[in-house]
């Protein structure tokens, strides 16, 4: 029979208001486990945020001495916003973030562990789990096109260390909205790996792809990185990919003596936006080809 003692602390919080796609526009998830035992385990944990994605997958039979440690945060004006006079949907005001944080310690040995269940048949035909160790962990940035995953498996026993930290900043301010601030942006994905693996397999890989090329991104990758050990190995490493994403220049008022003051101006400069003005220069910029349609025009 086997002994398992779990310690689990989970806190959330949520919001949805103003969001008529209805996703939560900001939470925030903290997840810590603490497992020692010995016994059949299987787990599986998966967390999102809008771009980011983690997933953490375990199985085996034998003795386990885990902890893990899972953070995620989401903060974002997420889609559009809508405006109560005309019904229409507005840019977001604020740029998307989003963080997700992983980190494990897990030591397994595996072995068949029999477990007699109840007091009729199954207690006299124990059933026996037989499961060689396996646990695979993968991160995905998708607005970046990064991805990271490490995986165990077949193994008789492993001792591992491994962090994860994926984190997306969007720059500011979004396409199509108006501000005088200006931010640049960034993603990131890491994984940092320690461990010492006996008679096993492990698989690593890392890939960074072109986000904007849905056809092609994933046939012709920017970085691919695929590495197979079979055996008994002690592996470290480290994976980063940081991108920045610039933010576009602060869209500015067509009328360019409006913008900052008019009083603020120079007496010089005066001259040359009065001139705008009275020129149709203004005009001209903020109507286009429009101004030039006289159907609606009433005679004199």
């Amino acid at each position: 029979m086997g002994v398992l003692i779990i310690g689990v602390f989970i806190t959330a919080t949520a919001a949805a208001a103003d969001n008529p796609s209805g996703y939560y526009l900001r939470n925030e998830h903290t997840f810590e486990q603490d497992v020692e035992g010995e016994g059949f385990a299987m787990v599986y944990q998966k967390v999102n945020t809008k771009t980011l994605q983690l997933k953490n997958f375990m199985r085996g039979s034998g003795t386990l001495d885990a902890a893990t440690l899972i953070y995620s945060n989401q903060s974002s004006k997420s889609g559009a916003t809508q405006d109560r006079n005309t019904l229409a949907y507005l840019p977001s005001q604020r740029s998307d973030s989003g963080f997700i944080s992983f980190v494990e310690q897990n030591e397994m040995t595996y072995a068949p562990v029999a477990m007699a269940y109840g007091t009729g048949w199954y207690e006299r035909n124990p059933i026996i789990y037989n499961s060689k160790l396996k646990e695979r962990t993968e991160a995905k940035s998708y607005q970046v096109g990064a991805s990271m995953v490490h995986q165990i498996e077949y193994a008789s026993a492993f001792v591992k260390d491994i962090g994860v930290d994926l984190e997306c900043v969007e720059p500011w301010p979004p396409s199509g909205y108006y501000s005088t601030e200006k931010r640049d942006g960034y993603g990131l994905a890491r994984m940092k790996i320690e461990e010492q693996v006996t008679d096993g397999v492990v698989h690593i890989g890392q890939l960074l792809t072109d986000p904007s090329s849905r056809e092609h991104g994933w046939k012709n990758p920017l970085i691919e990185i695929d590495e197979n050990y079979h055996g008994t190995f002690r592996i470290t490493k480290n994976m980063e990919i940081y991108v920045k994403k610039s933010a576009s220049a602060p869209r500015g008022d067509w009328l360019s003596c409006c913008f900052g003051g008019y009083d603020s101006i120079h007496a010089d400069d005066k001259m040359g936006l009065e001139k705008e003005v009275f020129d149709s220069t203004c005009r001209d910029v903020a109507w286009g080809k429009a101004w030039e349609d006289k159907s609606k025009e009433q005679p004199l």
